[in-house]
């Protein structure tokens, strides 16, 4: 399953186009303020860390051909307080649930991480969906995992992990996938920590084979 999804891009970026992705569920909305807290609580959680660097939330970043084509915009703390994840989003003009799109850099890093918030019909199940695509590398997959993580708890919904499988079998609650595989604490730089984290699922062979962005 992992040979073959660590290619490189024009742009630098890992993986793309394909995508493997870290859900959460939310059965009610969250700001995102809150979400960005959560996120780097966790994620110093899951490193046995105190510090981990800053996420910062952009929009308006377009690409054309693997490459960035248009300068992106910050959101600012304001933003981030008055924009909630799991609200309705307006369906497509042509029916179709809605999506709206983000991108969370990584700060002093090139990783990064791409959210697509979208609406399921009540078919589905009704409930907005965060999917986070990290690049391919150990930074940018832990990151995300710790998003997806965040976004689940504080929603009270349900964390899905069903195309990397750290674990087997997998399972759905946030909590219980923090606290089974959070590293004891220790030293060591951020990017180390990452790369740590991962390596404890063996089944995974060692993917991602790159630990942060050139």
């Amino acid at each position: 399953m992992r040979d073959g999804i660590d290619g490189v891009d024009a742009a630098g970026r890992y993986g793309f186009p394909v995508s493997i992705d870290l859900e959460a569920f939310l059965p009610r909305p969250v700001p995102f303020a809150a979400v960005m807290a959560a996120a780097r609580s966790t994620l110093a959680e899951l490193l046995g860390m105190d510090e981990t660097p800053e996420l910062h939330v952009v929009v308006d970043r377009r690409y054309e051909q693997g490459r960035r084509i248009a300068a992106s915009r910050r959101l600012g703390s304001a933003e981030l307080v008055s924009t909630a994840i799991g609200s309705p989003i307006d369906p497509k003009s042509n029916g179709s649930p809605g999506s709206i799109h983000y991108e969370i850099d990584i700060s002093d890093s090139k990783d990064g991480v791409w959210l697509m918030l979208m609406d399921h019909a009540p078919g589905a199940g009704g409930d907005v969906g965060a999917v986070f695509s990290p690049y391919r590398t150990c930074v940018s997959v832990v990151v995300a995992t710790a998003m997806a993580l965040a976004v689940a708890d504080l929603a009270g919904g349900e964390f899905i992990d069903e195309q990397i499988q750290m674990l087997r079998p997998g399972h759905t609650d946030p909590r219980h996938v923090v606290t089974a595989t959070r590293l004891p604490r220790g030293q060591g730089a951020f990017v180390m920590r990452c790369e740590r984290y991962l390596r404890q699922f063996p089944h995974l062979g060692g993917w991602p084979r790159a630990v942060s962005m050139p």
